[in-house]
């Protein structure tokens, strides 16, 4: 038996009135009769005995109609859920950040994700710049967040912009410059200075050196440390100095005093990274979502 039939059985049987029916289904009353008794030879009993002025169920018919609307919801439910998947809205993504997370956009579209898709499974992975690229060329991960510019990748991968902060300048609150700071990055040539450890000429820490040689600031005197959380702890002891994203400034301690820097160059722009050949609907959906979101 089709769809078609039972779409037009129930109809009939709420409605109790073949015209009616024939009506509301946009079609001709012959057609729906005709319909009917495709459906009653079918069976092999009848659904319907005739009135006056309409239509009743048989008790065969009233056994029917219940199973008649389950196999409609059914068929409406498996639909739906086929175009859910379709677009994306179904499925498992594995997701890479490091210090992505402290970016307040991300955890805010993950949140919005995980409620609004709940058919998604997302699984994050705590992975570095190099680290990500390869779990990605090999498919271990579907996309990644990192502090990275295009002409950083690999030929296989590319960049989304996602969002973007500034950087700022964070002092011991005993710095000599704590109370007196110009703004000018070239007065701070002579301080040790303490950055992520990004692999070398990718990644934030590659990025803020060379925004700082555009203002006449070249660092020599560099601790590197593996995490990017660890570094207003460093600078609150008196370790050094550092220039970090504004969303680090949450992580911000007694002992530490924040500068916001002017120039130009100061950004830090946080990428959502995809193979170049993405064809998983997931993937390319929860894109999309993420572009929409800033």
């Amino acid at each position: 038996m089709e769809l078609r039939h039972l779409k037009a059985f129930v109809v009939a049987a709420e409605l109790q009135h073949f015209s009616q029916a024939a009506e509301q289904l946009g079609i001709a009353q012959p057609a729906l009769s005709q319909l009917m008794r495709t459906l009653e030879n079918e069976l092999g009993i009848p659904l319907f005995r005739r009135e006056n002025r309409g239509v009743v169920l048989t008790p065969a018919g009233l056994a029917f109609l219940p199973h008649a609307q389950q196999s409609i919801k059914s068929s409406e439910l498996a639909s739906a859920a086929a175009k859910r998947a379709r677009r994306g809205e179904v499925g498992a993504l594995n997701i890479g950040y490091h210090s992505a997370l402290l970016e307040h956009n991300l955890p805010q579209l993950l949140r919005h994700y995980f409620s609004t898709f709940p058919e998604v499974s997302v699984t994050l992975v705590d992975a570095g710049i190099s680290a990500q690229f390869e779990m990605l060329l090999e498919h271990k991960i579907d996309l990644g967040f990192a502090r990275v510019f295009k002409d950083h990748l690999p030929e296989r991968l590319r960049t989304h912009h996602f969002s973007q902060s500034r950087l700022v300048l964070l002092l011991p609150d005993n710095h000599k410059l704590a109370s007196s700071y110009s703004g000018e990055l070239a007065s701070l040539r002579h301080e040790k200075f303490i950055f992520l450890q990004d692999p070398s000429g990718i990644g934030l820490t590659s990025h803020t050196l060379q925004a700082c040689r555009q203002n006449q600031l070249h660092p020599e005197n560099i601790l590197y440390v593996p995490s990017l959380m660890s570094i207003p702890g460093l600078v609150a002891a008196g370790i050094g100095i550092s220039i970090v994203p504004e969303p680090m400034a949450r992580l911000t301690m007694p002992g530490v005093q924040i500068f916001p820097l002017d120039q130009p160059e100061m950004i830090s722009e946080l990428s959502l990274i995809s193979r170049i050949d993405e064809r998983s609907r997931a993937v390319l959906h929860f894109i999309e979502e993420a572009q929409a979101w800033e």
